[in-house]
């Protein structure tokens, strides 16, 4: 029984050039694809033309619907916005410092923070520093020990489910900061907290997973600096489990509107 006859590039849709590749593909697999197909000669007895046919037009329908596809906009949102809708933020015109408590964290608790604040320094433009590394609790450890002062550091320690119940399996870390009303009635951000889960950590650097350790504390600077969990998967403050391992277009472009708030 006779074939039907090879498809020219017309007959799939593509073009010239898309139709010598696709033949070259074929030959490459073990298909008996004649050296000079044209529209007319019998295909190769067996060979699965009408297949091809529906698999090459289901792929020309996706790349059409993928090229036409709009790219997501840039999604960020913050914590809290004062009554004009401006967000809160640190003041602009001072040293943030951060310190860090390296107990029950990775063998380069420190470093970590270093890289992290280095990426947070460049994202929002603030002046931005590690005082050190320091022994025993943190102020504010569990975001309510106290008393803090607005002039303290933001602070990073490890800690366990027994010291913070809201560590869990699901909750890898914790950020926030505090906020102050100045006289005119304008609020801003101070002492800020990071608590990061030992457990957690200690899986992570058990598997080499070090790019993860960062991006978790990444994701909780961005708290602490006001930026809020957004719907959108491209973005390191996805509230679902972002697998994103640095900062996206929105938290870059919140974190800079972060970093322009008022001098206090």
């Amino acid at each position: 029984m006779d074939q039907p006859p090879l498809p020219s590039a017309a007959d799939l849709g593509v073009s010239e050039v898309e139709y010598e590749r696709i033949l070259r593909d074929l030959r490459r697999n073990g298909h008996p694809v004649p050296d000079s197909p044209a529209p007319g000669p019998a295909a190769p007895a067996g060979f699965p033309w009408r297949l091809l046919l529906v698999v090459l037009g289901l792929v020309a329908a996706v790349a059409v619907a993928v090229a036409s596809r709009p790219e997501p906009e840039p999604t960020y949102a913050f914590l809290l916005e004062d009554a004009d809708g401006q967000p809160v933020t640190y003041t602009s015109c001072k040293l943030v410092q951060v310190a860090v408590y390296p107990a029950g964290g990775p063998p380069d608790a420190e470093q970590l923070v270093r890289d992290a604040v280095a990426a947070v320094r460049a994202a929002t433009g603030l002046d931005i520093v590690v005082a050190g590394a320091f022994g025993g609790h943190a102020p504010n450890w569990n975001f309510e020990a106290g008393p803090t002062h607005p002039e303290d550091p933001i602070s990073v320690s490890w800690q366990d489910g027994d010291a913070i119940a809201q560590l869990s399996d699901h909750v890898r870390g914790l950020g926030g900061s505090r906020t102050v009303t100045g006289r005119n009635g304008q609020r801003r951000y101070v002492a800020g907290t990071i608590a990061l889960s030992r457990e957690y950590y200690a899986s992570l650097y058990d598997r080499g997973d070090r790019a993860k350790a960062l991006a978790v504390l990444l994701h909780e600077f961005g708290h602490v600096f006001g930026l809020d969990h957004v719907d959108s998967d491209r973005e390191l403050m996805y509230g679902d489990g972002s697998e994103v391992l640095s900062f996206g277009p929105g938290d870059l472009q919140g974190l800079r509107r972060l970093g322009q708030g008022a001098c206090m």
